[in-house]
């Protein structure tokens, strides 16, 4: 099944329709999980190039969740990606997006610049690694981080594609303190 076909169910049902964008492996339940091609085409993940136009109607998805996809992402490509976002969702609904925030870990490098290169996995996580991807746990080139954001550059990156509002939250799933989450509502 396809994601059209899967959003075409939810609609004829009328289900509420949440979309978990860039899954990876890790499947949520009651959520349309999508992945690109690293993932995809695996039961319960639906492929689509996540920063190519949507094949699902305008204003009919209730939520969207994209954790640890941003930074993944070249920063030319992340204004039409919103603008896709923005055009699916219904109003008054949000998307909350998670990444490693690039400025906590620079903070945290510049408080003990030791940290920029140890053999400590967790220092690793929260400065380099964290910072341009892990190449020694990922070993595709499409893992590498392609760019960083604050979280208040991605509240101005959600208002500028035409957000109502943003909130900036905790993140609800982190892989280290560095994590941040911005939550914006159409």
């Amino acid at each position: 099944m396809t994601l059209q076909e899967i959003v075409d169910d939810y609609l004829l049902h009328n289900k509420k329709i949440r979309l978990h964008l860039g899954c990876g492996p890790n499947i949520l339940l009651d959520w349309i999980n999508v992945e690109g091609e690293l993932y995809g085409n695996q039961e319960s993940i639906y492929t689509h190039n996540l920063i190519e136009e949507y094949p699902v109607p305008a204003n009919t998805v209730d939520e969207i969740l994209s954790v640890h996809v941003i930074e993944h992402i070249t920063p030319e490509k992340v204004p039409f990606m919103f603008s896709e976002w923005l055009r699916i969702l219904k109003p008054g609904k949000s998307v909350a997006v998670e990444w490693p925030d690039l400025l906590k870990m620079c903070r945290y490098i510049v408080d003990d610049p030791s940290r920029i290169y140890s053999d400590n996995r967790k220092i690793q996580k929260r400065s380099v690694a964290g910072i341009f991807g892990n190449i020694g746990k990922h070993k595709s080139i499409e893992m590498l981080h392609k760019w960083g954001y604050s979280e208040e550059s991605m509240c101005k990156l959600f208002l500028q594609a035409g957000f109502s509002k943003v909130e900036i939250q905790t993140p609800v799933f982190p892989k280290t303190e560095m994590d941040s989450r911005v939550v914006a509502y159409k």
